[in-house]
C-alpha cells in the first residue's frame, strides 16, 4: 500500500512538471522566436549600397558569408566605388547565380566624400563612363580602347573594364568569356558594340 502510495505521488509529481513545462513553453516561446539573431533581410527592406556598407551589413545577404563579405570590401579599397551592381562579377566567391539573388537587394550610389579623397589621383581624375554607347555608333575596340571608353560598353563598370585591360590582347571578341565578370549573358550584350583588332605595339 506504502508502495501504491510513493507510486502516486511520483506519477502525479512528473504530470504536474510536464504541465508546467508547457506553459512556460508557451510563455516564452514568442519571446524567444522575437530574440533569435537572423541573417535573412525582410523583402521590404532597403537595398544595402555597395560602396557604404560594412561586413556586418553585407552578411545580411544570401549566399554571403564573412570571407566574402572582406572580398567585397577589399576589392572596393583596391579598384575604388562600384560603378554598377554587376561589379560584384569580380568578387571571388560571386558567380551569376548568387548575383541574380543579390540583385534586388543591393544598389550603387554615388560614394560618399571619403571613399573619393581615399584615393586621389596626381594627374587626371578617376575615369567615368560618359553615356553608354548607343546603336550605330562606331564599335569600341577592347584592345586599344581606354578604362573610359570601355566603361561606355553596357553591363560594363570601373572593375570590369579594369579587368578587361589586364587579360589582353584578345585575338577575337569570343575571347571576353575569359575576363572575370563577363559571363555568356554579358558577351552577347557586348558583340554589337565591340570588335577586337590589332594590340597596340
Amino acid at each position: 500500500m506504502f508502495a501504491s502510495s510513493r507510486s502516486a505521488q511520483v506519477a502525479l509529481f512528473t504530470f504536474l512538471v510536464c504541465v508546467l513545462g508547457l506553459v512556460a513553453f508557451r510563455l516564452y516561446s514568442p519571446q524567444l522566436q522575437a530574440a533569435r539573431p537572423t541573417t535573412d533581410r525582410p523583402p521590404t527592406a532597403k537595398p544595402i549600397d555597395l560602396n557604404t556598407a560594412d561586413v556586418a551589413e553585407l552578411r545580411q545577404l544570401p549566399g554571403v558569408g564573412p570571407n566574402t563579405a572582406d572580398a567585397i570590401l577589399a576589392l572596393r579599397r583596391e579598384t575604388g566605388p562600384f560603378q554598377t551592381v554587376n561589379d560584384l562579377n569580380a568578387v571571388h566567391g560571386i558567380g551569376d547565380k548568387t548575383l541574380a539573388k543579390l540583385r534586388p537587394l543591393v544598389t550603387v550610389n554615388e560614394p560618399p566624400v571619403e571613399q573619393l579623397e581615399r584615393k586621389p589621383s596626381p594627374t587626371l581624375p578617376a575615369p567615368t563612363a560618359a553615356g553608354k554607347i548607343q546603336p550605330g555608333e562606331p564599335p569600341i575596340d577592347v584592345n586599344t580602347a581606354s578604362e573610359a571608353e570601355l566603361m561606355r560598353l553596357p553591363k560594363v563598370g570601373a572593375v570590369t573594364a579594369r579587368a578587361i585591360i589586364a587579360a589582353r590582347p584578345f585575338a577575337s571578341v569570343d575571347d571576353l568569356d575569359r575576363v572575370r565578370g563577363i559571363g555568356k549573358k554579358t558577351l552577347d550584350a557586348l558583340r554589337p558594340f565591340v570588335t577586337a583588332g590589332a594590340p597596340r605595339r
